[in-house]
């Protein structure tokens, strides 16, 4: 999938949230999942990117475009994970549950009209016909299909880049670390910078560890749109 294609793509989850999507749902998101503590008690890192300052304009924007992306895939991937949830929440479906197994639910609760997965280029929709007297319920879970397919679009549409863009950071630690160093006015900020510039790293590499994850996601469920819509991925 070109990278171009993925670009124009968001997602808007925090609004119009329906009382379904506020219930609780079959697990979660691997992210919420990570913020919860160890049992060792350690800190663990989890949510959000923050890009500290190292005082060489060219590398915070660097640091600040790694954290800004990340943390928008990172949107992106919890809003795909509560709109499929909700899906499964509202039909009943179990914690294994497919999006073939939760198609197949809808169908039958739903069998007064004929409904089906349709896929146009990377977009997948849940058609209904009649398209008259559609049940509310129905009608959410169009809606619902419609912002999945969204989010999981919008989650593909950084992978590669923003791979990239960290590969970039960490080939060059060694480097990095010297122009810290070197543009430090003292050794107070050189010792401040330079342990900065190591926090970023460190979560430049958790940001490359769990962007490929999300990114797997995604297209597994992008790839099982389209064969349950008769189209080879």
């Amino acid at each position: 999938m070109e990278e171009s294609w993925w670009r124009r793509f968001f997602c808007c989850c925090q609004s119009g949230s329906s009382p379904e999507e506020r219930q609780p749902l079959i697990g979660e998101p691997e992210s919420a999942r990570q913020s919860r503590p160890p049992s060792n008690g350690s800190a663990q890192r989890s949510g959000n990117v923050v890009a500290r300052h190292v005082g060489i304009p060219d590398l915070d924007q660097r640091f600040a475009d790694v954290a800004e992306t990340f943390n928008k895939q990172q949107e992106h991937y919890v809003c795909m994970e509560e709109k499929r949830k909700t899906l499964m929440y509202r039909y009943r479906c179990s914690a294994g549950d497919s999006l073939s197994d939760c198609l197949k639910k809808i169908k039958d609760e739903h069998d007064t009209h004929q409904v089906r997965l349709q896929m146009k280029g990377y977009d997948f929709t849940l058609v209904v016909t009649p398209e008259d007297e559609v049940p509310d319920k129905l009608k959410r879970t169009q809606e619902n299909v419609s912002e999945l397919c969204k989010a999981a679009k919008a989650v593909v549409a950084v992978g590669t880049k923003l791979q990239e863009m960290i590969n970039w950071l960490l080939k060059a630690e060694e480097s990095l670390t010297e122009q810290v160093k070197e543009a430090a006015a003292t050794h107070q900020d050189q010792k401040r910078l330079g342990g900065n510039l190591q926090e970023n790293l460190r979560e430049a590499r958790r940001a490359k560890e769990l962007s490929p994850r999300y990114r797997e996601e995604a297209g597994k469920l992008l790839n099982e749109a389209a064969l349950l819509s008769g189209v080879t991925p």
